[in-house]
């Protein structure tokens, strides 16, 4: 279930490529959610909003983590972990800290976060993949 078989050669290349791509969009997008989040009390559909933009992160980064040979169940609790971790850092730098540049301090933390996936992929798959079975019973 919680299987990575690599991808090689320009597949691999063009698998990181989209991974990378859907973090940096996802990173560079939550700006938008958090300009909804701030119009979230005066128009109703702005928190809906702000969950389809984080679905289509969880989407796109769970699709490139396919592409990059892990398994759907795999992919989608890396992929979801990722996006929980990058929505966290990015709205922790936008709202926390007093930076100059905030967008491009969430862009460095994101990447620095989603980097070691596409470099130790098997290690982080078989990292969730433990923890998921020590916290469900899984049939």
């Amino acid at each position: 279930m919680w299987t990575s078989i690599p991808t090689a050669g320009s597949g691999r290349a063009i698998a990181a490529a989209a991974y990378l791509a859907a973090v940096i969009a996802f990173l560079l997008l939550q700006e938008v959610g958090l300009r909804l989040r701030r119009a979230e009390h005066r128009d109703w559909w702005a928190g809906s909003g702000r969950d389809l933009l984080n679905v289509a992160g969880l989407v796109a980064i769970s699709g490139a983590l396919r592409l990059l040979g892990l398994s759907g169940p795999a992919a989608l609790l890396v992929g979801g972990t990722l996006t929980l971790l990058l929505f966290g850092v990015s709205v922790f730098v936008a709202t926390q800290l007093d930076v100059r540049h905030p967008r491009a301090w969430a862009l460095a933390a994101g990447l620095a976060i989603a980097l070691p996936v596409l470099f130790f992929t098997a290690r982080v798959v078989e990292a969730l993949g433990a923890a998921a079975r020590a916290l469900f019973v899984l049939v």
